[in-house]
């Protein structure tokens, strides 16, 4: 078996189609589908049933119960079958030379990790290409290096690992992780893999989705994922000297953002940045060293606007 795709399903029954189909259609056929209904409560799982019928390369997982996307996606890589492993979210969907893409590139050049660009198509149909960009080399150091200075995009989605880089390591993985689970893994995949190649070829398409977490406003649920995120961040990046610079401005910016957008007052963000280890970042030194000028604008017109409320 080549290639294994991962799909976790939870409430998709209006994507869930589409999805599928996207796969089946790829130009390489030695491709195996594992969904991973993640407790649906909905009628996604009565597609997917049907769809399977006809094909005998989609494999069912089931959870008993709602263990959330990064968990529902360790079911899948763990039980998968092929020599290299993608996955798909349910609401997106691939190219029909996407998967052929990304093993030509994984194969001639033996890297852990093949990475392409992606298509971002708005809920009114526009469609831009997003470019990942590895500008500074292809080993651990220069990927975070392209990580933190936002050139290189840590969705798990859209790229094509080696098996073993997911199979042979014990990756952190947490239930209900609500933001940032994308992050989280693919900075831990970066720490065992030898080399990470981008291809400029779109590879995937990603579809705005009004109704996902990254679309709402964040409750207390993602503002703790969101730390716990930037505290793997720290953890591995601080084994890097070279990057500490980077790390900071990165991880600086990602709070001064919220904090502009009010998550101090009803999401606790103070509380989870205390609990995680994170006040270094926003020590107001740090932010007026590390905010980029825009951020800094907009957190003292917000603190600003605060004292006449």
């Amino acid at each position: 078996m080549k290639v294994t795709v991962c799909i976790p399903v939870y409430n998709v029954e209006l994507y869930i189609r589409r999805c599928i189909e996207s796969i089946q259609k790829q130009t390489i056929k030695d491709i195996e589908i594992i969904v991973v209904d993640d407790a649906s409560p909905d009628d996604s799982m009565s597609i997917v049933e049907e769809m399977a019928r006809n094909d005998n390369r989609i494999r069912i997982i089931r959870h008993e119960k709602n263990m959330g996307l990064m968990w529902a996606r360790k079911t899948g890589y763990m039980a998968a079958k092929g020599d290299y492993i993608a996955f798909c979210d349910s609401d997106d969907y691939l190219p029909i030379d996407s998967i052929s893409t990304l093993l030509r590139e994984a194969e001639s050049s033996h890297a852990d990790v093949v990475s392409g660009d992606y298509i971002y198509i708005t809920v009114d149909g526009r469609q831009t290409i997003n470019h990942n960009k590895l500008n500074y080399g292809n080993d651990r150091l220069s990927v975070y290096k392209s990580l933190l200075r936002s050139e290189l995009n840590h969705t798990i989605c859209g790229k094509l690992y080696r098996s073993s880089i997911l199979k042979n390591f014990c990756y952190k993985t947490y239930e209900h992780f609500t933001n940032g689970e994308d992050g989280c893994l693919f900075y831990q995949i970066v720490e065992n893999a030898d080399k990470i190649i981008q291809i400029n070829e779109p590879v995937y398409y990603y579809m705005q989705n009004m109704q996902s977490s990254t679309q709402v406003r964040f409750g207390e649920k993602a503002i703790k994922s969101i730390c716990i995120l930037n505290r793997t961040r720290h953890d591995i990046i601080s084994n890097y000297p070279e990057l500490k610079t980077d790390l900071q401005k990165y991880i600086t910016n990602v709070f001064c953002i919220l904090y502009s957008q009010g998550y101090d007052k009803d999401a606790k963000l103070d509380y989870f940045i205390k609990e995680y280890g994170l006040t270094d970042y926003v020590k107001l030194f740090a932010i007026i060293k590390n905010c980029k000028l825009k951020n800094l604008i907009r957190l003292i017109v917000k603190r600003t606007l605060l004292l006449f409320k």
